[in-house]
């Protein structure tokens, strides 16, 4: 794996089998990167996306200029506090609170759990980016929908662009409400948060290049309420000039996620999508929404497959033994899939060059 030359974008999407979390680096030119979202090997525990910049020769103390944390699930940041801690030159950007001092507190009254075990690891997490940024005095950059969160200059008045196209500001007033509620509600140290689901506030991305568009889904799902979800960013946002030509589809190819208005109106017939897949309590994608998308794409790719609900067979021997010492097993179903795709930022008319690599498969109809 190499790296790619100063005008040629990448959009990298790492993923894992088992339901262990996605990310997304992407080159913007000029040696400039950005990290989406964060995963971690269950085996070695290492922040996948580091990983990969650091294996193709990235300076990610200087070159990552932009971090992204586009919800709160387990499987889209656990590692991100080892990323910020590498990237020194980065900016770190998650979906906006308006009442900063009752999610800081928040934060804090579900970290002191982690000592009797019932807080989710995310918690963790936040709270070292958090202890991070106090020491570099730096200040979290806050998504919205349609903010500019950076801009890359190519040279001669050409440019790539990192837009949020989400939450929306209905969406946010909602999260402030349940963010006092859940404080209210807060009394005892056993007990856990009880939230709703945050794929309602996750930041998808729209990135520039220059003439090209690619649109970066996150778990951003549909809602009956057009004040948010893709609902919202069709009928409101004022960023979305152009059709895009890849698109990493939302929450796994789940059906909550499919928006057909985006693929009528952003995404052009030649475009290429890829995905991470979800295997735990519920496998994603079902197949009818995989071959949904495979029908709307020019080319659909997942980092892995979906696994099967079978276990690996063990001896009687080590059956024995599990019981006897009264433990019980959960097989790890880790594989790495790798999707790379890169185009020319300065030829309008390129198209994507996609390399999966690893595990990751193209995908036909089943």
């Amino acid at each position: 794996m190499s790296l790619p030359e100063k005008t040629i974008a990448e959009i990298t999407l790492i993923g894992t089998g088992g339901g262990y979390g996605e990310s997304i680096v992407a080159h913007l030119g000029n040696h400039n990167w950005i990290v989406i979202d964060s995963c971690r090997s269950p085996v070695t525990k290492e922040s996948l996306p580091l990983t990969y910049l650091k294996n193709i020769g990235v300076d990610v103390a200087k070159e990552v200029v932009l971090i992204v944390c586009t919800h709160w699930h387990d499987d889209h940041i656990l590692g991100i506090s080892d990323v910020l801690r590498e990237c020194l030159n980065a900016e770190f950007c998650i979906a906006a609170a308006h009442d900063k001092k009752k999610f800081l507190q928040l934060m804090e009254l579900d970290y002191e759990k982690v000592e009797i075990e019932v807080s989710n690891s995310s918690t963790s997490e936040f709270q070292m980016c958090l202890g991070i940024l106090t020491e570099r005095t730096q200040e979290i950059k806050r998504a919205v929908q349609d903010r500019l969160l950076k801009t890359i200059s190519i040279g001669s008045n050409r440019k790539c662009e990192v837009y949020s196209l989400s939450p929306s500001d209905y969406t946010l007033r909602k999260f402030d409400q349940e963010l006092s509620a859940l404080m209210e509600n807060y009394q005892s140290a056993a007990k856990k948060i009880p939230t709703g689901t945050p794929n309602s506030k996750s930041v998808a991305i729209f990135l520039r290049l220059n003439s090209h568009g690619v649109i970066l889904g996150a778990d951003l799902e549909t809602s009956k309420n057009r004040n948010e979800g893709w609902s919202c960013i069709l009928d409101q946002s004022q960023v979305l000039d152009r059709v895009s030509s890849l698109f990493k589809i939302p929450h796994h190819g789940s059906e909550n996620g499919f928006c057909d208005e985006i693929w009528n109106r952003f995404l052009d017939s030649n475009t290429i999508s890829k995905l991470t897949p979800y295997n735990k309590k519920q496998k994603l994608p079902q197949p009818d929404m995989l071959n949904k998308y495979v029908e709307l794409s020019k080319e659909l790719y997942m980092t892995t497959l979906v696994y099967g609900d079978k276990p690996k067979e063990r001896t009687k021997a080590i059956d024995k033994m599990l019981k006897k010492m009264e433990y019980k097993v959960r097989e790890v179903k880790f594989q790495q899939g790798i999707i790379r795709c890169r185009i020319d930022i300065l030829d309008p008319k390129a198209t994507w060059e996609v390399e999966p690599l690893q595990n990751a498969q193209k995908i036909e109809k089943v």
